[in-house]
């Protein structure tokens, strides 16, 4: 059966953009099912979880073991992907610009912008908060040029962090999630498992 499933994604995230390149590559989107993309900041939703408002300035929430795991596993799986993985630069890239942007976008644009910025962060190790390299992604995804100003506004900021309290509320914790109805399916190691419940007889 076809489904609808939301995709709630950060750029900054490593996993995410892995998922992005599953999508693509293994012709996912391609098996008659609604995948809608839905930018949010994984900034906000570590402070929702931890009780502190949603722009409150950022803590680590890892110990450094678990960070240093993080790191290996990262590097582990883009040779497991084959895909080119960089560290990006700035060392902790601004997405928030990438993704107010990405929301002004109709479902079509918004899914080729975020292809294109999840590689010229991850792989091009580009300042995706810059209006530069957005309107360069506005490009390779097809998408005419236009002003950037509302992505850089309060406005958007506001939008952002709202749209993320209400992915928070739907029970999506960190990125990449997938939601179909009220399940989540959290990690971009859990594609298989999504395809397995809504295709299975």
């Amino acid at each position: 059966m076809t489904a609808v499933i939301d995709i709630f994604y950060d750029f900054r995230s490593p996993y995410a953009y892995f998922a992005s390149h599953r999508l693509r590559r293994d012709a996912i989107t391609q098996r008659g099912h609604d995948w809608r993309w839905c930018p949010v900041s994984i900034d906000v939703l570590l402070n929702l979880q931890a009780g502190r408002e949603p722009w409150e300035a950022y803590v680590d929430p890892l110990p450094r073991p678990k960070r240093a795991h993080l790191i290996a596993d990262v590097r582990r799986l883009a040779a497991y992907h084959h895909l080119p993985l960089r560290a990006p630069k700035p060392p902790r890239p601004n997405p928030v610009p990438a993704l107010c942007l990405a929301r002004l976008l109709g479902e079509k644009e918004r899914q080729a912008f975020s292809y294109a910025v999840f590689d010229a962060l991850w792989q091009e190790q580009q300042d995706i908060s810059t209006p530069e390299v957005l309107q360069s992604c506005l490009a390779q995804a097809g998408v005419e040029t236009r002003e950037l100003d509302a992505a850089f506004d309060d406005a958007a900021r506001a939008n952002l962090a709202e749209v993320t309290r209400q992915a928070y509320a739907r029970g999506v914790f960190g990125v990449p999630s997938f939601v179909v109805g009220d399940e989540v399916f959290f990690g971009s190691d859990r594609l298989d498992l999504l395809l397995w419940r809504i295709e299975r007889p």
